[in-house]
């Protein structure tokens, strides 16, 4: 063999190499679902009063934590102050990333004094989440994203 056929052979290969790994990488993305982000125009459309509401709830200064494990949703809520925001009506939407089309919405129920809980599937990765708390006829709004473990 010579080498000119030896270098002819080797980019060849390689170019023939590169199709087939794209080929299996195109197969394995190809999931079937759409994966565009769900109501993106109408997300864009009401971007104003979605900058009013995110102000609303900044004045409130209270604060969602959320955890997502073993098919729960945990929310602790929090005032201004710190304090524990019982009583309050909750509810949580949104999507996980790999399953962007497969929306939720959960309303959760108070365990205990600033805490609730709420049921959902149980799949890990990362979640895009809407928590929308109302609370002596204040609302409030947060944006999060959240690993499932």
């Amino acid at each position: 063999m010579t080498p000119r056929s030896t270098w002819v052979l080797a980019i060849v290969g390689l170019l023939g190499a590169n199709v087939v790994a794209m080929v299996i990488l195109a197969v394995a993305a190809n999931n079937g679902t759409n994966q565009v982000i769900p109501d993106y125009y109408a997300k864009a459309a009401h971007y104003d009063d979605e900058m009013a509401s995110s102000a609303t709830s900044q004045a409130l200064g209270w604060h969602v934590a959320l955890v997502i494990a073993g098919g729960t949703i945990d929310a602790e809520l929090r005032d201004a102050t710190g304090q524990a925001l019982p009583g309050a009506t909750v509810r949580v939407t949104g999507y996980q990333r790999a399953h962007a089309s497969d929306r939720f919405d959960v309303a959760l129920a108070m365990t205990s004094p600033g805490h609730y809980r709420g049921a959902t599937r149980e799949h890990r990765g990362w979640y895009d989440l809407v928590a929308v708390v109302d609370s002596a006829g204040a609302h409030y709004t947060q944006h999060l994203a959240v690993e499932a473990r």
